[in-house]
């Protein structure tokens, strides 16, 4: 546990993120040069008490695709800890700025299920800081707990922020095949409007995701799914398979630009009872996001 805790009455406004994210590239006011393995991260917790909104669980329900069965979908805990999240990675204290950094991993251990009205706490903390030869991967680490103070999740959001390391003259390892995948299990199709709408629920409104202009400010050739709506639409194929307590681990790839249709490609392991699913480009078959769903 961190030495400092920063106690959030309310979750950062929306608005107020993309203000303060938008600040972070500005020269006057940005931050400082690139990180090193030994550039000291915030010592420093952020805490937020919130109330698991029954109406907000349905909207999210409805806009990734999942049934809303009464139960909160594993991926909505990431929607609770996204704004704890950025409160930390836009301080001023924070060494790299948040604009252009890439979300590459996630893992959620959720230890029973959540239902729509209870009360949770989430305290967020950032460590781990590391080499990668595409930059500096750090980790945001909440953990989630009831009314009783009993554990009820973790999740680490891994982080990359690009820019040259020691590592980056390093060779990558072999390109996977592209070419036309086989026929998918299922098949994801999402355009810019339902993303606008998965933007409103989760409360991220990166530029990226809101227009083709926001993406094209940013290199992409239109606008772009959020990793997280896609992490959360896959789990469509396991609903009502998904145990109380369980490990879904998330590892994006390239990004779903808009609009797109996305198969997914299921697979079972019988050595831990595990599912894989992968969401791939149906005419390339890249993958976009990998997704392994574990009992705990």
């Amino acid at each position: 546990m961190a030495k400092n805790v920063t106690v959030l009455q309310a979750p950062p406004s929306s608005l107020s993120v993309l203000t303060r994210g938008l600040r972070g590239i500005l020269p006057v006011v940005g931050k400082q040069g690139p990180l090193k393995p030994e550039t000291v991260l915030p010592d420093r917790t952020v805490e937020l008490t919130v109330d698991v909104d029954p109406a907000r669980v349905g909207e999210y329900c409805e806009v990734v695709g999942l049934k809303n069965t009464g139960e909160v979908p594993v991926m909505y805990l990431y929607v609770l800890s996204f704004p704890l999240i950025m409160d930390l990675f836009l301080a001023d204290d924070f060494p790299a700025a948040a604009v252009g950094s890439v979300h590459v991993e996630n893992t959620l251990t959720r230890r029973r299920r959540v239902v729509p009205g209870e009360s949770l706490t989430l305290r967020t903390s950032v460590g781990n800081l590391r080499e990668h030869r595409k930059g500096m991967l750090i980790d945001f680490t909440t953990e989630f707990t009831d009314a009783s103070g009993a554990s009820v999740a973790s999740e680490v959001s891994t982080m990359l922020i690009q820019q040259r390391t020691s590592l980056s003259g390093e060779k990558s390892g072999p390109a996977p095949k592209e070419g036309r995948p086989g026929a998918p299990d299922a098949v994801l199709s999402v355009n810019g409007s339902l993303i606008r709408r998965y933007a409103g629920v989760s409360g991220d409104r990166n530029p990226i995701h809101m227009s083709p202009l926001g993406g094209k400010a940013f290199g992409f050739p239109s606008s772009i799914a959020h990793g997280a709506w896609t992490a959360a639409a896959m789990l469509r194929v396991v609903e009502g398979h998904v145990p109380d307590a369980v490990v879904h681990h998330v590892r994006f790839g390239k990004p779903v630009i808009l609009p797109a249709r996305i198969g997914l490609y299921v697979s079972r392991d019988e050595a831990t009872g595990g599912t894989e699913i992968v969401a791939k480009d149906l005419k390339k078959g890249f993958p976009h996001v990998t997704a392994t769903v574990t009992p705990l």
